[in-house]
């Protein structure tokens, strides 16, 4: 920034109108205003380079703070993570592309229906699967078990972040 002891740009301008305004002959006042219009250009050329930085500056910091932005969005804990169990299960469900049930993922992974259960919820409450109906036709005849679907979300995740499994 210019320093404080020195005329700021209007000001000189201000005086050059002052000059010219005085009435003076041509010749007296050529040298005052050769000597204040080099003043002047020295001032916005000044001044140019100071907004130069300064554009540079905010760019940088522009820059910077879209990379806090996405480190902090990438961040461990910024979203809920799934444990990689339950990543397993919902990549099976990608994989499959089909309806499934508690059964088929108690098989598969060979856990009990507490964990099975728990691992559904977990990607139901993130809106992963959905539940697509239950027993005969949906109606719940002959049992309750409910079917599952994986849904556009969890085909989202598991592109993103599974791909490479």
């Amino acid at each position: 920034m210019l320093g404080c002891g020195r005329v700021s740009a209007g000001d000189t301008i201000k005086e050059v109108i002052r000059i010219v305004k005085t009435g003076s002959p041509a010749k007296d006042l050529a040298a005052p205003l050769q000597a204040k219009l080099t003043l002047l250009a020295e001032q916005v050329a000044a001044l140019e380079a100071e907004n130069g930085g300064l554009r540079n500056e905010n760019r940088n910091l522009k820059a910077e703070n879209d990379t806090l932005k996405k480190q902090r969005a990438d961040a461990p804990g910024s979203r809920e993570e799934l444990s990689p169990k339950t990543e397993e299960i919902l990549k099976a469900a990608f994989d499959r592309a089909a309806e499934f049930s508690v059964q088929d993922v108690i098989s598969l992974f060979r856990m009990k229906q507490s964990v099975a259960d728990y691992h559904l919820d977990e990607l139901r409450k993130r809106k992963f699967i959905k539940t697509h109906g239950t027993g005969f036709m949906g109606t719940g005849y002959m049992g309750s078990t409910p079917m599952y679907t994986i849904t556009s979300a969890g085909r989202e995740y598991v592109l993103k972040n599974l791909s490479g499994r």
